[in-house]
């Protein structure tokens, strides 16, 4: 078994990196790393039988350490990375992989030099509704897509450093890098041009923006990532226009709310969130069906971690990949701050 230290006990760290390691029969959770000493204290008697360690330092002076996982503040990621790689640990980093090119480039040199592996967590690529886009389209059912909206918008104040753009980047550092993620993975080729926009949020002392979009051109289709915290009215998760037909799907994956109540495999769709196609039929009528969802689940992470690094497996989400998406939300915040249009292309 892989021994793994998690470093952070945040909401990453504690509700979805620690319980999908403990998940997976080719990895072992070993410990924790946390600064204060309660968080760190919760942490060994939340997980049992684990290590406590106040510093990644000493965690990679443990020499039982195989994997270290980085969940903390999206500001600290690059340091943190390469310090692992740099002593010669395999490293998984939570999205967003860092806030700028320089620094992702300064994971994978690491990487490079260290000869191990490094992978970023876009666990989102196993979503439900994802996986039943990518069917769809895939099958032709809709011909080919034209216009396709990508949306997570509600209502809610961002927490603690993750309304500070120097710690956490814009809003679309967030959910933003998962939906750009899962666009590059759906075969539409590469992205040629982007504009993007940010609209500040209502709050004090939060500076990383209360809604984001980006349109993105790619050949022949245009995509629109959004994501808000201040949007008080529902809208569709998934809408898409193909040449042949139309899908639209409402809401948010559910497994994040059952890992965090204590079960992912509890996981449950209400029947209004399935999907509904629609086509041509007969002439001057429109066949209306539903779609049943893809039940993707997110254990294929870690799974492919532990088979990756038993030699079984290519690496499912690699740093080149996570760089790309890096590059990309760089690109829409000159974009947004300069009211303009950039040119890529992106996802080649």
């Amino acid at each position: 078994m892989i021994r793994t230290v998690v470093v952070g006990h945040g909401l990453a760290g504690r509700a979805f990196h620690c319980p999908l390691v403990r998940r997976q029969p080719g990895l072992a959770l070993h410990g924790v790393v946390a600064r204060d000493p309660k968080v760190r204290e919760e942490a060994v008697a939340m997980w049992g039988g684990i290590r406590g360690y106040a510093e990644l330092g000493e965690a990679l002076e443990d020499p039982d350490v195989q994997l270290v996982v980085i969940a903390t503040p999206h500001d600290s990621h690059a340091e943190l990375t390469v310090r692992a790689l740099e002593a010669g640990r395999d490293c998984v980093v939570d999205k967003v992989m860092a806030l700028t090119i320089e620094e992702a480039d300064r994971m994978i040199a690491a990487r490079d030099q260290s000869g191990r592996m490094l992978s970023v967590f876009h666990n989102r690529r196993w979503d439900w509704d994802f996986a039943t886009v990518r069917q769809v389209i895939e099958s032709g059912q809709i011909g080919r897509p034209l216009l396709i909206e990508s949306s997570v918008c509600r209502s809610a104040t961002p927490r603690t450093w993750r309304g500070s753009a120097a710690a956490a980047g814009t809003i679309l550092h967030d959910w933003g890098a998962h939906l750009v993620d899962q666009a590059f993975q759906l075969g539409l080729g590469p992205c040629r041009r982007l504009g993007a926009w940010l609209t500040p949020g209502p709050w004090e002392g939060v500076d990383s923006g209360g809604h984001g979009r980006i349109v993105l051109e790619f050949d022949n289709v245009l995509f629109q990532v959004e994501t808000s915290r201040i949007c008080r009215i529902d809208r569709p998760r998934w809408w898409i226009v193909g040449d042949a037909g139309g899908f639209v799907k409402f809401g948010v994956d559910p497994q994040e709310d059952a890992l965090r109540a204590g079960n992912i495999d509890a996981a449950k769709e209400p029947s209004a969130h399935e999907g509904i196609l629609r086509r041509e039929g007969a002439p001057g009528e429109v066949e209306e069906t539903r779609v049943p969802t893809v039940h993707a689940h997110w254990d294929e992470f870690y799974r492919n971690i532990a088979e990756h690094l038993a030699g079984r497996a290519p690496l499912a989400v690699t740093a080149e990949q996570a760089r790309d998406v890096v590059r990309l939300l760089e690109a829409a915040g000159r974009s947004s701050r300069e009211h303009a249009l950039i040119d890529g292309p992106w996802g080649v």
